[in-house]
């Protein structure tokens, strides 16, 4: 019973500073173009998204996920509305360019593996330092081969692209083939949820192949009546790691589309990572739209 109080209370306090931030005239998050206009705000839906996330983690946080009429539902405002690295999540926007460049085929296209210019690391995981179709490279976040891809896309397209997409602060240097995971790149959760639901949706302005491609290359899973694609994404961050689960799930009745972010100040990148599966589905899970991970 005492667990519980402290829930409410600690999702009460979210609300309220939500709130607050709102009444202090916070910089609202900007609609990408060709999106929808924000829904009316939900105060019942986001305490019980806040209350979800906060029963799993006590790291900052936050969790957005759209429902399929279009409301949206967050666990904070300012948290959800402020810009990070999106790190891996990256990939997804990566291939979607590469697929509409005709440098990706289908979700088994080969990416190539350039070792003369990322030779392998002790540290890498088993498949990086290899050719791999892009469904098994997104499987494995496998950071060379979309290093090397983002090289083949080229500067100019990339940024032209990245501004078509509206994707985050569509920013970028010299950085060509790391700006996702240490430039100066960053996205918010709920452009995240934007730019997600319009790739569910097929309304991004590439082309229905490179949405298809793309959607069928997604990790995914299916429990009963539900569907989860998603990607995951890390980044090293000044205070820690910032820890995403962005995606989408789809049920009978609709899509909902979602974004998950984890600011964590622990060193240990395996802790950090199983905290932010374990916190952002089964928050997700709380919220009766996927059900809970098997052990």
């Amino acid at each position: 019973m005492m667990r519980l109080v402290v829930l409410v209370q600690l999702s009460l306090l979210l609300a309220s500073c939500s709130s607050g931030a709102e009444r202090r005239g916070a910089m609202p998050v900007t609609t990408p173009a060709g999106s929808s206009a924000p829904a009316p705000k939900d105060s019942a839906g986001d305490l019980r998204v806040a209350t979800a996330l906060a029963a799993l983690t006590t790291r900052p946080a936050c969790l957005v996920v759209r429902w399929p009429d279009g409301s949206e539902r967050r666990s904070s405002q300012p948290a959800c509305a402020e810009r990070r690295l999106p790190a891996s999540t990256f990939k997804l926007p990566n291939a979607l360019i590469g697929a509409e460049l005709g440098l990706l085929d289908s979700a088994e296209a080969i990416l190539p593996y350039d070792a003369q210019r990322y030779p392998a690391q002790p540290d890498w995981p088993q498949g990086w330092a290899q050719p791999q179709p892009l469904r098994a490279a997104l499987e494995l976040s496998a950071v060379p081969l979309f290093r090397g891809l983002a090289v083949r896309i080229g500067a100019a397209r990339m940024r032209r692209y990245l501004d078509l997409l509206a994707y985050g602060n569509a920013t970028f240097s010299d950085d060509l083939d790391h700006f996702w995971l240490d430039g100066k790149l960053a996205i918010s959760a709920d452009e995240q949820v934007a730019f997600l639901a319009r790739l569910a949706a097929g309304t991004l302005p590439v082309s229905a192949r490179a949405h298809a491609i793309v959607r069928a290359a997604m990790p995914a899973e299916t429990q009963g009546d539900a569907t989860m694609r998603w990607k995951t994404g890390t980044a090293r961050a000044a205070t820690g790691w910032i820890a995403w689960l962005v995606g989408w799930i789809e049920r009978p009745e609709g899509t909902y589309p979602f974004a998950c972010r984890i600011d964590d100040e622990r060193a240990d990148m395996s802790l950090v990572r199983a905290d932010r599966l374990r916190a952002c589905r089964g928050a997700l899970a709380a919220l009766g739209l996927m059900p809970a991970p098997v052990q």
